[in-house]
């Protein structure tokens, strides 16, 4: 199944999710046993921060490329975008393409010219470049702005300050990727500084009929949940 920019900004917070479950439940857990001198044997575990960084790295990371190409005067298109990908992220052992297949003697009809694969703690996720360019800029008119600023209702004006004619401004707005990363950002530093309790939902089967229990599929979920490492902690 191909997927498209929304589903890249889902599965970005919840690889995001997943890291400070790691961090908070099985990191820290094990660095507090060592700092008491506790008996301990290490619990390895994977760590995602290779993933979030791929996506989220200021310089070179997926988004960051993304907006480069938003904001890149002349002709933008996805390809462009996925050329600077597969440069960028040839050697990655978590990111695929038509393009680093060829280049390591792959062969995998399934994968598309226009896509790239990501492998998330979760599994590999295909995505489709058609429309990340357009959906990333969310452009809003200005003429739309000023409307909704010149309303009398108070919390649509507070919505769209970019709409007050007197501070009209020539900086570019913020793409859909840059605002939702800041978002995750500071949903994470929210959650770190609390002592949050996690529920961990778990499929028991793909057709969601009542009390069947597929013990694969199960099995899965909660090796890559991290979940038989956890419980090794907490024991």
């Amino acid at each position: 199944q191909d997927n498209g920019f929304e589903q890249f900004i889902i599965n970005y917070c919840n690889e995001k999710l997943q890291q400070i479950f790691i961090l908070m439940t099985l990191k820290e857990e094990q660095e507090e046993y060592v700092r008491e001198g506790i008996q301990w044997t290490p619990v390895e575990f994977f760590d995602n921060s290779i993933i979030c960084n791929l996506i989220e790295n200021s310089k070179c990371g997926i988004l960051a490329m993304l907006d480069e190409e938003c904001l890149r005067p002349g002709v933008v298109n996805e390809d462009t975008f996925l050329t600077k990908l597969n440069q960028l992220f040839a050697t990655h052992k978590h990111y695929e393409s038509k393009e680093t297949q060829n280049a390591r003697h792959v062969m995998d009809a399934s994968l598309l010219p226009q896509c790239f694969r990501i492998h998330h703690y979760a599994g590999k996720v295909t995505y489709n470049v058609t429309g990340f360019i357009e959906k990333n800029n969310d452009l809003l008119f200005r003429d739309l702005s000023q409307a909704m600023w010149a309303t009398r209702h108070a919390l649509l004006r507070s919505l769209f300050p970019e709409g007050d004619p007197q501070k009209v401004s020539l900086k570019l707005p913020p793409t859909a990727g840059f605002q939702f990363k800041a978002s995750v950002a500071t949903l994470m530093k929210n959650l770190y500084s609390k002592n949050p309790n996690y529920i961990r939902c778990i499929k028991p089967n793909e057709t969601k009929t009542a009390m069947l229990f597929t013990p694969e599929l199960v099995l899965a979920q909660v090796r890559y949940l991290g979940l038989m490492e956890n419980v090794r902690v907490r024991r």
